[in-house]
Formats: structure tokens, C-alpha cells, sequence
């Protein structure tokens, strides 16, 4: 029988969030569907360029929306 540690280890979606809980976003729901749509329009390196975001947070907001 799996411990409680182990569980949390492999359920990464729950562990992301325990991790995350602490820190406030500088974009909101709204905000980052808007971004997403603009890097659609314009393209990723622009839109990071502008919003000074990285690719990894738009591929996460990817997966999130």
C-alpha cells in the first residue's frame, strides 16, 4: 500500500497546486485567455517580448485553458 507521500507524488496536478498556492498571479483567468488569443494573432515571441512572459507560462496557460 502506497503512503500518503508517494500519492502526492504521483498525482502531479495536486502537487503542482500545493506548490502554487502561496503565490498571487500577475495575470488573471481573463487576462491570460486574452494573451493566449493575441499569441494566436501575432505569435509567441511577440506577445512575450510584450507581456515579458516565457514560453513555458504560455504552454502552461495552454493546458489550463
Amino acid at each position: 500500500m502506497p503512503s500518503e507521500y508517494t500519492d502526492e507524488i504521483e498525482n502531479s496536478s495536486y502537487t503542482r497546486r500545493a506548490f502554487s498556492m502561496g503565490k498571487k498571479s500577475k495575470y488573471s483567468a481573463e487576462e491570460k485567455i486574452s494573451i493566449l488569443d493575441e499569441v494566436l494573432r501575432d505569435g509567441a515571441p511577440k506577445v512575450m517580448a510584450k507581456y515579458n512572459i516565457s514560453q513555458d507560462a504560455i504552454h502552461r496557460w495552454r493546458l489550463l485553458y
